[in-house]
């Protein structure tokens, strides 16, 4: 039994496709063969006003001869291109017509189909395609919801009322009906959970809420009620690292909740530490904690990442930030109160972890676009901030040495030579 229905709608699937074929085949250059027979003495001027009398009458077949006629024995006068244009438009409305006519047959088929086997999968399959035809094909939205409710009335527990169900979301959603979209997609997920489609329906229902309809606190908690239900019920989802990310977006930029987005972004690194999203979670966590001027979670959160993929393609830059980070945000000064004067002292603690990562990174990455520029700054740190100018010269010298094509050679080279 299976098998016939399958045998069935597969035949009809290749019926379709081969009235197509024939039409193309054999329809079309008959026509054309019609249409070279040559019209003697037409008058230009008369020609275009004849064919558009028979595509009034929907007589395009006998237009199309016409022109076809005229511009073989007239293609060189001017109203030829206007002509050609006209038998372009006419061959697709010809197309058109009979590709109408072809639906129709499939769609009465389909029906055929339903009325012999009621209560059949085969029934269900044919209602669903049938729904298709309408919205894709004859791009009939109305009539394809009929069939699309019909087969989740009839056919409720088959994959195809899932299917009717998502096309019912996805034809309200297009047309601006958030509402009903909302309705169908809910339903959905509730009925057919166990499907991965139940999943893809929850995340339109997070969309329309939190991008398509009217902000507000209750659009917002509803589209975080869409985002828990997914990763809480489809823990296993493959989607489920982007969800998360996403939702720790939401929370950034939607809720302006900083302390969310990061305990969500934590989420992926600890549930998918091997997961490409993890790496980035990392990088939003430390740029969040920069805007907040945290430096020290900045500094934490780099170190983080370096621990986590110290073979990643960006794994000197990690470096080459948490220098700078030390180098500049964490450079501090001590007030000191002398004679009613204050004076500022720099604290070198910082700068000395500077140094540090900056040297690490030299050593660990000497090829590294970062490894000049970084020999640069622990030169200027050992030179002008600790007076250190005998170790600050061996690090002029490295450049000179060891990157001449680097951008740093030239300034190394000239205070090198100055304090030679």
């Amino acid at each position: 039994m299976r098998n016939l229905k399958r045998k069935l709608i597969d035949n009809l699937k290749s019926a379709f496709v081969f009235s197509l074929s024939l039409y193309l085949l054999y329809a079309v250059p008959a026509v054309c063969a019609a249409g070279v027979k040559a019209v003697s003495g037409t008058q230009p001027a008369g020609i275009l006003a004849t064919a558009k009398k028979h595509i009034a009458s929907n007589e395009h077949e006998k237009a199309l001869e016409l022109m076809k006629a005229f511009v073989e024995e007239h293609s060189g006068s001017e109203t030829a291109a206007e002509v050609y244009i006209q038998i372009a438009k006419c061959e697709k409305d010809i197309y058109e017509k009979n590709r109408f006519v072809m639906v129709n047959n499939v769609i009465k088929a389909y029906e055929q189909i339903i009325e012999k086997y009621p209560y059949s999968d085969l029934g269900a399959e044919a209602c669903f395609q049938i729904g298709q035809l309408y919205e894709k094909e004859l791009k009939n939205n109305e009539e394809a919801l009929k069939y699309y409710d019909k087969c989740v009335i009839e056919y409720p527990v088959t994959p195809y009322a899932a299917s009717s169900l998502f096309r019912t979301g996805q034809i309200n959603e297009a047309e601006g009906y958030y509402d009903m979209a909302i309705i169908a997609y809910e339903r959905l997920s509730r009925d057919f959970s166990r499907y991965q489609i139940a999943v893809e329906s929850l995340l339109r229902v997070k969309d329309i809420y939190a991008t398509k309809m009217e902000p507000s606190s209750r659009t917002l908690d509803k589209s975080l009620e869409a985002y828990y239900e997914v990763i809480n019920n489809y823990p296993e989802n493959k989607k489920t690292p982007e969800i998360l990310m996403e939702l720790a977006k939401f929370y950034k930029d939607k809720k302006g909740d900083a302390q969310n987005s990061i305990k969500t972004y934590q989420q992926v690194i600890e549930r998918f530490p091997q997961d490409k999203n993890a790496y980035e979670a990392y990088t939003r966590i430390a740029k969040i904690h920069e805007e907040n001027k945290d430096y020290k979670s900045v500094v934490d959160t780099y170190n983080k990442i370096y621990e986590a993929f110290p073979d990643h393609e960006n794994a000197d830059k990690t470096l080459f930030d948490i220098a700078g980070v030390y180098e500049t945000n964490l450079r501090e000064y001590k007030k000191k109160r002398i004679e009613d004067k204050t004076y500022f002292r720099l604290e070198k603690n910082n700068l000395n972890e500077a140094v540090k990562y900056y040297t690490k990174l030299v050593d660990t990455f000497p090829q590294s676009k970062y490894a000049p520029t970084a020999l640069m700054k622990i030169g200027n740190i050992l030179n002008t901030d600790m007076a250190n100018g005998l170790e600050a010269r061996f690090m002029y010298k490295a450049i000179v040495e060891k990157y001449p094509d680097s951008k740093e050679y030239a300034g190394a080279l000239e205070i090198y030579n100055k304090m030679r």
